[in-house]
């Protein structure tokens, strides 16, 4: 998903560096933390879950999704 962002070479990991500084969790999320919430979406314990917007981005500002200006 961040591939067009973030590009290829070797500015790829400085981008990514510069990227999740407007994240508060200072990082992007792991494959296992995404399946966690689909898992639990998938579960009896969210049956009563119903029209929630769950946002699996760390903290990040809604339509951050430019590359930082730094």
């Amino acid at each position: 998903m961040w591939d067009p962002l973030l590009g290829e070479g070797p500015e790829r990991e400085t981008r990514m560096q510069e990227f999740v500084l407007d994240c508060p969790m200072r990082r992007f999320g792991k494959p296992e933390e995404v399946a966690a919430v689909a898992v639990l979406l998938a579960s009896d314990e969210a049956g009563y879950m119903n029209g929630a917007e769950l946002n699996l981005d760390g903290g990040i500002l809604a339509g951050a999704v430019m590359p930082p200006s730094r």
